[in-house]
């Protein structure tokens, strides 16, 4: 039976296989060192790999972690990584696999794991002429300025406490997710703004691993300024600028059953559903 061990540099290329087996898009060696070198996670502790297997646990707050097991989901490996959430004082424990990965939920099922929620990866191809958004009044937008950091980590943060299962995210932790050289490319970083007053962002990239994908990472509006169209007008704004960079298509990853019905924008403006993920949870004794 193959050893878990904490993962090394030369393990990077294995990982990166293991969980690219599934995943709706390649996976590189640099997704996966990012994961490692996260403030939330410490790879010594937090991560192991074996010949044919990789798991992480994170701890995400108020008692929950989220464990990921990719290759072979083997009871080892389970014992191990829910040993390791509840020494990081979980109770809940989440984990999930893509549609297509029919071993790892399975192997979730039959250890007491619950189907909890969906979400979903979705598309859209640009054509030539994509829609235009239409601003709703007082309502301008404009590309991220240096300075601009903490806003839109602000806004991002504020706008996704309405989500599903929070996760709360501190500034260090948005930084080493969002800045990086290949995740802040600032003519697809999108404010809108009514005054002085940030009231919604696009946080946009072409994809590191899919040269025609433009990548909407986050797109969040303040609680008072929803429901008068700035979401739509942000992610038309968005899907223009991929065009005019050449990108044939744009994609993000949703929760199937959105608190404020960001699916259902989605597919008002033609994006569809390409692969599902399934959230599993279970708690521990």
């Amino acid at each position: 039976m193959t050893s878990l061990r904490p993962p090394r540099e030369e393990d990077l290329a294995l990982a990166a296989r293991l969980v690219g087996e599934h995943w709706p898009e390649p996976v590189d060696e640099a997704r996966i060192r990012r994961e490692w070198t996260s403030p939330r996670v410490n790879p010594e502790t937090d991560a192991r790999v074996g010949d044919d297997v990789y798991a992480l646990v994170e701890d995400i707050g108020e008692g929950r972690a989220w464990i990921e097991i990719h290759g072979a989901p083997r009871e080892t490996v389970f014992e191990w990584a829910e040993e390791r959430a509840a020494a990081m004082g979980a109770a809940r424990v989440f984990s999930g696999a893509w549609l297509t990965n029919k071993l790892i939920s399975g192997a979730l099922e039959a250890r007491g794991y619950a189907f909890a929620r969906r979400s979903a990866r979705m598309e859209l191809e640009l054509a030539e002429s994509v829609e235009r958004p239409e601003w709703p009044a007082g309502i301008d937008v404009r590309t991220f300025e240096p300075g601009d950091e903490r806003l839109f980590y602000e806004i991002h943060e504020e706008a996704f406490r309405d989500m599903w299962e929070p996760m709360e995210a501190s500034y260090q932790e948005w930084t080493h997710w969002h800045l990086g050289p290949s995740r802040l490319v600032p003519e697809l970083w999108f404010l809108a703004y009514s005054g002085s007053e940030g009231c919604g962002v696009a946080i946009c990239h072409p994809h590191e691993a899919v040269d025609d994908l433009g990548w909407v990472a986050v797109l969040a509006v303040r609680r008072e300024w929803r429901r008068r169209g700035i979401a739509r007008a942000l992610l038309l704004h968005a899907f223009e600028a991929f065009r005019q960079k050449g990108l044939a298509r744009a994609g993000l990853g949703v929760d199937s059953e959105s608190i404020t019905g960001a699916n259902t924008l989605y597919e008002s403006v033609g994006m569809r559903a390409t692969q599902e993920f399934h959230i599993y949870e279970r708690r521990l004794a």
